[in-house]
């Protein structure tokens, strides 16, 4: 009895839904034709479940079920044939069955398996007596309970596909009310079936509007050229080959075109549908959908237009713009203004962790890391709004000062969608943050020479005129000329000068008795930086010497000559600068600004600053062609 709990026996007798159901003229039937053609008092089609044994049909026996310790058929499951026990009562498997030892009192018992549609054994057709039968059944009626047999199995497969094809039509029509529904709610999709033969083609009421086409007779069905003119005309002869090779190949469609309507308007469609074929390859059915993409096809247009404007504005800014989504920090669009400044196309990383293949470097030599850059700070939530100035490393190995500003891209709930930075390369503003600062330095180191030189007019003044009034009108006119050397200075850079012009206003200021420098030297024009230069550094010189040289004392002078030396390349411009008559000098025991200004010299040149105890002597060598390069 071990197939009695058998799940997968079990599990097909469950699926066949027959236990506990109501009796069948089909079963009857069979039981009682057992009876008949065997001979017997009683027949039955047995069901044996897990705990149970249930009658499906009955003949001369008042139960429905029993007990499996009452089950005779339990032993059928097993047999590959008709079980038969002649003697129920010396059988050791039944005699002590309760039926057979008490009423009814059964002894004779023939049962053939019953076999579900997919192999597993139920249970049996039998056939019961209350006398022995020493002999079994005969041959004929042996026979004839295998055929009933049989036809218990044929009709437990009708039953079979009976249910099979009642769920299949209740799953179609909850399919296809779940189908209307959704149409009908959508209000955006259409349905058609196109019987090809016929050339009728059925079709909702949606569809039948979307082409033109008054719904009663859609629903009665209609010819295709029907629904055809609804197509743009301008689609309608692509849109027509392609349903020709679906109906050729026997293939999928899907396209989308326009349906043009009465009044003019224009909307766009997405329709999918596919062709069947009969065993033969002759077209049967084309169904299918048709979907409104019209809004969609709107945003699209709207999209492009709007993607065509911000690559024209970001094409035309003057400064570098990339675009990036959040969380990811997915860099989207960079335009060509940014690989202008960086020097290499924009490196769409695929996050924010990729960014450090952007190479760039904070004003104190660090490198900027990933997380630094302001589309990572705001991408990854930190902020709404970040900058960073820092030196970008160029493929070229070159370095610019770069600017970047970045603002969230927020949606309508405040969360950040995306970032924006405008990079901007600040380099000519970084050098002239550099000049500035030297300027600073040097206008306050000129005023407080500026300070020093009126004190030393001012006293050379008073101490060579003989009245006030002389000393007034020679300080003014001094004072006038310290102004206009300064002019001289600051115009510099515009033009190029003379060296002798340079000299003659650098000094002139100086030569408070009209012969106190004597200066000698070629015309020679240099550019605006080296004027300005030899201008600053002659200014010191002079201012040194009214301090300390030959200029602090009245029979002290001073001269000045250049030259030019060599050719081509090796060209060289020197100058000379030669203090007699002066007190003593010395080295300095330290070295001002002003003193290192002298240091700087002339653009690729030297300086040669000796303190000779007859004076100061200074020579300013530097290549000629540096010296003009920026004339």
């Amino acid at each position: 009895m071990s197939l009695v709990h058998d799940p997968l026996r079990l599990a097909s007798l469950a699926s066949l839904g027959l236990l506990d159901t109501q009796p069948e003229a089909e079963f009857d039937d069979i039981a009682q034709l057992a009876a008949l053609v065997c001979n017997v008092p009683v027949a039955l089609v047995s069901l044996v479940a897990g705990d149970r044994q249930w009658f499906k049909a009955r003949v001369g026996f008042p139960r429905c079920e029993t007990g499996l310790n009452a089950s005779v058929c339990a032993y059928a499951l097993s047999e590959p044939d008709i079980l038969t026990i002649s003697d129920l009562s010396l059988d050791p498997r039944t005699r002590d069955n309760p039926l057979v030892t008490g009423d009814p009192f059964i002894r004779f018992y023939a049962g053939v398996p019953l076999h579900a549609p997919d192999g597993q054994t139920l249970g049996s057709l039998c056939v019961i007596d209350r006398t022995p039968r020493p002999d079994g059944l005969t041959a004929d009626q042996a026979e004839s309970l295998r055929g009933l047999g049989r036809q218990v199995a044929t009709v437990l497969r009708g039953r079979q596909v009976n249910q099979e094809l009642k769920a299949a039509r209740d799953a179609l029509r909850i399919s296809e009310d779940r189908l209307t529904f959704a149409f009908d709610a959508s209000g955006s999709v259409g349905w058609w079936d196109w019987d090809i033969p016929t050339d009728r083609l059925y079709a909702g009421e949606r569809f039948a509007r979307m082409f033109g086409v008054d719904p009663a007779e859609a629903a009665r069905g209609a010819p295709l050229a029907a629904f055809v003119g609804g197509i743009h005309p301008d689609d309608r002869e692509w849109v027509g080959a392609r349903i020709r090779q679906a109906i050729e190949t026997a293939g999928d469609f899907s396209e989308e075109y326009r349906l043009r309507h009465a009044d003019g308007s224009v909307t766009w469609v997405h329709a999918r549908g596919r062709c069947y074929h009969d065993g033969a390859g002759r077209p049967l059915r084309y169904p299918g959908v048709v979907v409104d993409v019209t809004a969609r096809r709107l945003a699209e247009a709207a999209r492009i237009a709007t993607e065509a404007r911000l690559n024209t504005v970001m094409e035309t800014v003057p400064v570098g713009i990339l675009l990036a989504e959040a969380p990811s920090g997915r860099i989207l669009m960079g335009n060509r203004c940014l690989a202008d400044i960086l020097g290499h196309d924009t490196l769409y990383a695929a996050s924010s962790d990729a960014y450090g293949g952007f190479v760039a470097y904070h004003a104190d030599g660090r490198l900027v890391t990933a997380r630094d850059y302001p589309l990572a700070q705001i991408t990854g939530g930190e902020t709404k709004q970040a900058s960073l100035e820092a030196q970008y490393q160029r493929p070229d190995g070159t370095r610019r000062w770069i600017a970047i500003s970045g603002e969230a891209i927020e949606n309508d709930r405040g969360e950040t969608i995306g970032a924006v930075v405008a990079v901007t390369d600040i380099s000519d503003r970084k050098a002239a943050e550099a000049n500035q600062d030297l300027l600073n330095r040097e206008l306050s180191h000129r005023l407080k020479n500026t300070l020093t030189l009126v004190q030393s007019i001012a006293s050379q003044t008073l101490r060579n005129t003989p009245d006030l009034d002389a000393a007034r009108d020679a300080l003014t006119a001094r004072l006038i000329v310290l102004g206009k050397a300064h002019d001289v200075l600051l115009s510099g850079p515009n033009d190029s000068a003379r060296v002798d012009q340079i000299v003659q206003s650098a000094l002139s200021l100086h030569d408070d008795t009209g012969g106190r420098f004597q200066v000698a030297g070629p015309a020679f024009s240099i550019g605006p930086a080296a004027a300005l230069s030899l201008g600053l550094m002659l200014h010191e010189l002079a201012t040194n010497a009214a301090k300390y040289g030959a200029l602090s004392v009245p029979e002290g002078d001073i001269s000045i000559g250049w030259s030019l030396h060599g050719e081509g390349d090796a060209a060289e411009f020197r100058l000379e600068w030669c203090e007699t008559g002066g007190p003593p000098v010395s080295p300095p025991t330290r070295k001002g600004f002003g003193s290192r200004l002298i240091q700087r010299g002339l653009a690729g040149g030297a300086v040669a600053l000796v303190y000779p105890v007859t004076g100061v002597r200074c020579t300013f060598t530097a290549p000629i062609a540096g010296l003009r390069l920026d004339a």
